[in-house]
Order: C-alpha cells, then structure tokens, then sequence
C-alpha cells in the first residue's frame, strides 16, 4: 500500500542534525493518527521524516491503534539510526548526542 499524505498528525518532534563545519539543520518527525486498513482489518499510522533523508510517508501496521503506533515508533527510530550511520550527529532537545528520543 502507498500512502501519499500522512492525514491528520497527532505528534510532532523536532531533531537538529549536525553535519561537521555545516549549520545544524532541523528535522521533523510527524506522526499520523492512525487509521483502519481499506479492506482489511488491522491498523496503520503513517509517519514522515523530513529535512534528511527521502520525504516520502511510511506507515506501520498492527493489529490494533496502539500496535500501529508502537511499531511506528520503533520503525522511526531505526530509520534515523540508518540516515546517522551516513553520517552527522541528530539530537533531540531532550536527550544527549546520539539520542533520538525514539525507541531501536
């Protein structure tokens, strides 16, 4: 299934990358209100990472809302573990270097 807009967003987080002698830029992680799959039970929660990376929406599915959005959390996270391992350092305003606020 493609998702081309992530719908309402319930959570938003903001990241800076530091990439060596360049400006910090931002980084944007949006989370969607999850929503039931079109002919088929369970649920998705489509997320979009912004600022690195490709700006297309992912999502995670579960069998129930909070399934969606535990799974899209640790999808998320892995996600920004892969664009720091090509390099720069992200952070979140309420961690250390090297932390994401999001769970691997």
């Amino acid at each position: 299934m493609k998702i081309d807009d992530i719908g309402e967003v319930v959570a938003l987080r903001k990241l800076l990358l530091s990439e060596g002698d360049t400006a910090n830029r931002t980084v944007i992680v949006k989370l969607g209100m999850p929503r039931q799959f079109p002919d088929a039970t369970g649920y998705y929660a489509p997320f979009q990472v912004t600022g690195v990376g490709s700006v297309n929406v992912r999502y995670a599915g579960g069998i129930d809302a909070i399934q969606a959005i535990q799974l899209a959390m640790k999808m998320i996270g892995a996600y920004l573990s892969m664009l720091t391992n090509e390099g720069g350092d992200l952070s979140w305003e309420g961690g250390d270097k090297g932390d994401l606020g999001f769970p691997s």
